[in-house]
């Protein structure tokens, strides 16, 4: 098989002789019986005409309302990292200084870790930290926190979804925890591959999970016997911990508000089809006002042309949400999904989902999204296995950033002290305040083997902010680094 069809037919994939290259096989039905891959339907067919390297515009996907008053702030998560991110002193001049050259220190590994650290999160003066093995291949599913003020002991287990003692066959526990995300207070978790395809909570055939902490950012465990799952969550401020139930969904990867909704993307079963036997479209669920479900609202692509297929990384940008995309197939000849109702209806429909493409192959699969001061920045892997980060203003035109050789793929894009940093395979580098200028190195991964390299495509090597640190994510052995300057010429 193909390179580019192996990063795409599995859920991991490893660095080989410079492309992607995937390993596992699939898992508990990924690849739903009777479900034969077919040609994409005709409505779906985009131009093949070469794409311009560095400047490109998105096809078939249709364009932001300029007239429409956005309802949304752009990101995916409650506006706290903002104010995570400045100097806990409040000294202007600090939190806008040039970041100097320096180095990643490790800061150490959280208990139950697992290999990786998938995402970063500032909540409550602590950073969350999302763990996966190998994501949707390998049991390991954990949340833990790291608070740089407990000295004796910062970090602790969150909370533990691998259920230890149960039959592994099929999955004992939970196969990846990719997100964790801030959102009206409370903590988010998708479940991004549930033990055996659910636990039949609902009796769907197939059934996924989202983890809902309470405004502590405490979790609900599992309960006993059998480490079954947690309590139904309860809404609002004070609502209690618990575990939202999706139906008919494969797998849970993101989680967003949009239009006072909130929305979880999955691979999913239509309300009308069979579990294990029939199609198998990429989704969003929406959950119910009492926080205890989320049901399926539309299914991409629609009509639906057979394979299996994934809505993965959700992110807001002027009044739509934006959706990786992932074929199993590795066929698509979209790049990713924007989803925008029409004025005067806020919750998405099936049809509401319009593909878009802008690389030369199509079927991009996104690593990260990050919205920041009007613009959306996208980083995303191709067929070929070639990762670019990449900036649009309007939702349409996209410009590849270029970065220097030396960083390695990037993997993540965050603002730190009024500067965009980007994270390499290999090191660190600044974009500049707007995103413009030529990138500026600030470290090097000196190793061999790096402990940020893209090998995984639903994990990439995360940047979090807390306080007026900058932490990155290990994917060797999960462990947790922070950048320290070095210490200033003496007479600067």
């Amino acid at each position: 098989m193909h390179a580019y069809r192996l990063w795409f037919a599995c859920a991991s994939v490893t660095a080989l002789a410079g492309a992607l290259v995937a390993c596992p096989t699939p898992r508990r039905g990924d690849e739903p019986r009777g479900a034969t891959p077919a040609a994409a339907p005709a409505d779906a067919r985009v131009d093949d005409a070469a794409v311009t390297p560095h400047e490109a515009t998105a096809r078939d996907a249709s364009p932001p309302d300029a007239a429409r008053a956005q309802r949304d702030p752009d990101g995916n998560d409650d506006p706290t990292e903002a104010a995570d991110a400045t100097d806990a002193t409040g000294a202007t001049d600090r939190a806008a200084r040039p970041l100097g050259e320096g180095a990643l220190v490790q800061v150490g590994k959280p208990p139950l870790g697992w290999q990786r650290i998938c995402d970063l999160r500032p909540f409550g003066g602590r950073l969350y930290l999302a763990h996966a093995n190998q994501p949707l291949g390998s049991d390991g599913a954990t949340i833990t926190t790291y608070d740089p003020s407990d000295a004796a002991r910062p970090f602790r287990l969150a909370f533990d979804w691998n259920r230890f003692g149960e039959p592994t066959k099929g999955g004992g526990g939970g196969q990846g925890f990719l997100r964790v995300h801030a959102i009206d207070g409370r903590l988010f978790v998708p479940d991004a591959d549930p033990p055996y395809g659910g636990l039949g909570a609902l009796d769907h055939g197939t059934e996924g999970y989202v983890f809902v902490s309470d405004a502590r950012g405490a979790f609900a465990p599992a309960r006993g016997p059998h480490k079954a799952l947690p309590v139904r969550p309860a809404p609002g401020a004070d609502g209690r911990a618990g575990a939202a139930v999706l139906p008919r969904a494969y797998h849970v990867l993101d989680v967003i508000k949009f239009r006072g909704l909130l929305y979880a993307s999955t691979g999913a079963v239509p309300p009308t089809a069979r579990a294990w036997a029939g199609p198998s479209p990429g989704a969003l669920h929406v959950a119910s006002p009492e926080l205890d479900r989320f049901t399926y609202a539309l299914g991409f692509p629609s009509p639906y042309p057979g394979g299996v297929w994934r809505l993965t990384y959700l992110v807001r940008f002027r009044d739509a949400v934006y959706a990786g995309l992932q074929d199993y197939d590795g066929k698509s000849p979209y790049d990713y999904v924007v989803l925008r109702p029409p004025a005067g209806r806020d919750l998405l429909e099936e049809g509401d989902a319009r593909g878009a493409r802008i690389t030369e192959l199509g079927a991009a699969f996104t690593l990260r999204w990050y919205a920041d001061g009007g613009a959306l920045y996208w980083i995303a892997g191709t067929r070929d296995g070639d990762v670019q980060l990449r900036r649009t203003t309007d939702g349409a035109t996209w410009t590849e950033l270029p970065l220097p050789a030396e960083l390695g793929r990037p993997t993540d894009v965050k603002r730190f002290r009024g500067q965009l940093v980007v994270l390499g395979e290999r090191g660190l580098a600044t974009l500049g305040p707007n995103g413009d200028g030529p990138a500026r190195v600030l470290t090097r991964v000196v190793e061999k083997k790096t402990p940020f390299a893209v090998d995984d495509v639903f994990c990439a090597a995360p940047l979090g902010v807390l306080g007026d640190v900058l932490y990155v994510g290990g994917q060797r052995g999960a462990v947790l680094y922070r950048f320290e300057e070095a210490a200033p010429d003496a007479g600067r």
